[in-house]
């Protein structure tokens, strides 16, 4: 934002903050749904793009030590947990950054369970309350 420099496009400066999200009703529940989100990425790694895996094949694949620090590693990047431990994450970032807006991939196995996700995180930032009133 400092070194903006104002154009005939864009008066002041815009900034979109990208996440990848995976929030439930608890931090046990989605830190299972992110398993999804762990294999896919470790085949990406690899140049594997495959469907993505559900929870029970991330669950069953057999990851060796160094796989597991990838992950580990890849985890520090994601938000996962329940909208409470979400937020108490994504909040200082979206203060840093001064995002005006959020953008959200939640890559996860299980469609109802991505819907909730969105509905969880909507809910959370209380959108969810300004759309049933609109």
């Amino acid at each position: 934002r400092a070194h903006f420099k104002p154009s005939g496009w864009r008066a002041t400066p815009q900034s979109i903050l990208a996440v990848a999200v995976v929030a439930a009703d608890t931090d046990a529940e989605a830190e299972q749904l992110a398993l999804s989100m762990d294999l896919n990425r470790l085949r990406r790694d690899r140049g594997q793009y495959l469907p993505l895996p559900s929870v029970e094949e991330a669950e069953a694949y057999p990851y060796t030590d160094a796989e597991r620090a990838s992950i580990a590693r890849n985890r520090a990047r994601l938000f996962v947990g329940s909208p409470a431990t979400v937020m108490a994450k994504l909040e200082p970032l979206i203060a840093a950054s001064q995002a005006d807006e959020l953008m959200v991939i939640t890559a996860v196995y299980d469609h109802a369970a991505r819907k909730k996700s969105y509905s969880l995180l909507a809910e959370a930032f209380g959108l969810a309350k300004r759309v049933a009133a609109s």
